[in-house]
C-alpha cells in the first residue's frame, strides 16, 4: 500500500515537473520572439544581429525542458519504479 503511494507521489511530481517545463517554456519563447519582433520594428536595418540574438535566446530556453526531460525520466526510473 505505501509503496504504491510513493509511486503516485512520484509519478504526480514527474508530471508536474515535464508540464511545468512546457508551460515555461512556451511562455519564454513567446517573451523572446515578441521581443525581437518589437527590436526589429524599432530598427529594421538591424534585423540580422537580432535574429541570431533572438535564435540564440530561443535555443537557451528550448534547453530547459529538455534538462526537464532528463530529470523526469531519472526520476521515474530510478525512485518511481518498485
Amino acid at each position: 500500500m505505501q509503496l504504491d503511494m510513493i509511486k503516485a507521489i512520484y509519478d504526480i511530481a514527474v508530471a508536474l515537473l515535464l508540464g511545468l517545463a512546457a508551460v515555461g517554456s512556451g511562455v519564454g519563447d513567446g517573451m523572446v520572439m515578441s521581443k525581437y519582433v518589437e527590436g526589429v520594428a524599432r530598427q529594421p536595418e538591424a534585423r540580422g544581429s537580432i535574429f541570431g540574438s533572438a535564435l540564440l535566446g530561443v535555443a537557451l530556453v528550448e534547453a530547459f525542458p529538455v534538462i526537464a526531460l532528463a530529470f523526469g525520466i531519472i526520476i521515474l526510473f530510478t525512485k518511481g519504479a518498485f
